[in-house]
């Protein structure tokens, strides 16, 4: 029977393919019900949307959310190339179990270009993840397979024309251990990138370990304010040995939250980046972020960033980057809702004048026609500027319609 109360997975993210890589990018993908993912302590993590009407069928505790979504439209340059007409469909599968703590997510995204047919790609994405709460620890382990495409627009020192396969194996554990006003958590994150072609040269293994403190004065998790000191060390081994590196990091900073209408949060400190070979540098990291409802029907989201050698990026070429993101939704009536999006990175490559800058501008419009129908029209617009390659813009707009089974 059918469950009401049950969100599935949101629009399909349409036109992946076109979409820069950037941080967090499995915490971009998957749903936050997938215990692991969609919840990082980055306050830059990004969660995929949720259609609004979306329903589910429900047995139990357990939810199953299949999900599917055609969209067609044009590409005036996909990866900088020649334009396109474009046709893509995306269907997905959300299992949940809350009694269980468990949550399963599948999805395919097939994207085609009639007149550039080297633009074409496939991507599929499969994760789990088990929650495991006890009277003081909540212990998650989570794993997940992504086969994607590195496009054009991403940061990169060379040209891409064409997408660039890789596959991405992660596996995750935490343990947020609660001690009085404070929650301690470690957490260990593994990650594997494989690459085709020339580009295997970035094929690398990734350790992560971490360990998050926070404390809540007034007692209560999740509070009006937190103090959040986190410490981090990643070790980036790359089959080419000469690029390997390691990265150590330590932030901390305040969370304050105002009656769910406003959430403010800032993470301060340094990240050094010791490469195996050559010099090591040091350099201040920032993550910033400001939520605010200012009516039942409004949001506004701005958030900025500064890293070193991004570790989530899927070229982690050496770099430092700043970035800054605004976001702004408005719900018009109960069943349709209109967004926009603006988005600036610079990329400053470590030891070199190399430079980039990615621009993302959107707007889409959601209408939720009937519970089980939604449609989509959404308008992007990409560029890549660089001292060293010839600048590349791209206008994509399509039309998506978006099937809850």
């Amino acid at each position: 029977m059918r469950n009401t109360n049950k969100l599935v997975p949101p629009f399909a993210l349409l036109l992946l393919c076109t979409q820069p890589a950037r941080a967090q990018l499995l915490d971009t993908l998957l749903p936050p019900a997938i215990p692991g993912y969609g919840q990082k302590f980055s306050v830059i993590a990004q969660h995929r949307r949720f259609a609004p009407g979306a329903t589910g069928w429900n047995f139990g505790s357990l939810t199953v959310a299949p999900v599917l979504n055609a969209a067609t439209g044009y590409d005036s340059a996909p990866g900088g190339s020649s334009g396109s007409p474009i046709l893509q469909a995306n269907p997905s599968l959300l299992l949940t179990d809350d009694a269980a703590g468990f949550g399963l997510y599948t999805e395919g995204d097939f994207a085609a270009y009639p007149q550039n047919h080297v633009q074409n790609t496939t991507t599929g994405l499969v994760a789990a993840g088990e929650r495991i709460t006890l009277p003081r620890e909540t212990i998650t382990i989570s794993a997940a397979v992504l086969h994607s495409a590195i496009t054009g627009f991403a940061f990169d020192t060379t040209a891409i024309d064409r997408p660039i396969p890789f596959t991405l194996l992660n596996l995750r554990a935490s343990d947020a251990i609660t001690a009085g006003l404070f929650i301690l958590t470690p957490d260990i994150s593994l990650s594997r990138y494989n690459f085709a072609g020339a580009a295997s040269t970035a094929n690398r293994t990734q350790q992560r370990e971490a360990a998050t403190l926070a404390y809540t004065p007034g007692g209560t998790p999740g509070g009006p304010l937190t103090a959040l000191l986190r410490l981090s060390a990643t070790q980036m081994n790359y089959d080419d040995p000469s690029q390997t590196a390691d990265i150590y990091q330590a932030v901390a900073g305040l969370q304050l939250q105002q009656n769910a209408l406003w959430t403010l949060s800032l993470l301060a400190g340094a990240a050094q980046r010791l490469p195996h070979h050559g010099s090591p540098l040091t350099t201040p990291v920032l993550e910033a972020r400001a939520d605010w409802q200012p009516t039942m029907l409004d949001q506004i989201s701005l958030t900025a960033s500064r890293e070193i050698d991004d570790p989530d990026a899927i070229s982690a070429t050496a770099y430092t980057d700043t970035s800054i993101k605004l976001a702004v939704s408005h719900q018009y009536l109960e069943n349709v809702t209109f967004r926009t999006l603006a988005q600036l990175a610079n990329a400053q490559y470590i030891h070199s004048d190399l430079h980039e800058l990615l621009a993302t501008g959107e707007l889409d419009m959601q209408w939720q026609a009937t519970p089980a129908l939604a449609v989509e029209g959404m308008y992007r617009f990409n560029t890549r500027q660089a001292n060293t390659l010839s600048a590349a813009n791209e206008h994509v707009v399509t039309l998506g319609l978006t099937w809850t089974l």
